[in-house]
């Protein structure tokens, strides 16, 4: 039951990112268009590209496939064969 309620909490965090990224864009232009102050303000943009950043540092935009990752992350190499290969 452990992992079942990690594995939701995960799925929860990758999901609150993604919102936060493509929404806080839609809201950036949509701030922008209509004079919202607050979309310009350094605390929402800083937090906007800290969300981004997260994005792009996560392994899948690394060149290193999530699977990949993780079985490197659990000691496990079942691609070394491949290794070469998959490029």
């Amino acid at each position: 039951m452990g992992y079942q309620l990690l594995a939701d909490a995960v799925l929860a965090l990758h999901f609150g990112i993604v919102v936060f990224v493509v929404g806080g864009l839609l809201v950036v232009i949509a701030g922008s268009l209509r004079g919202w102050r607050w979309v310009n303000a350094g605390w929402f943009r800083l937090a906007h590209l800290g969300a981004i950043a997260v994005v792009v540092a996560s392994p899948g935009w690394s060149g290193l496939p999530a699977h990949r990752a993780r079985n490197v992350a659990e000691g496990e190499d079942r691609w070394i064969g491949l290794r070469g290969q998959l490029h």
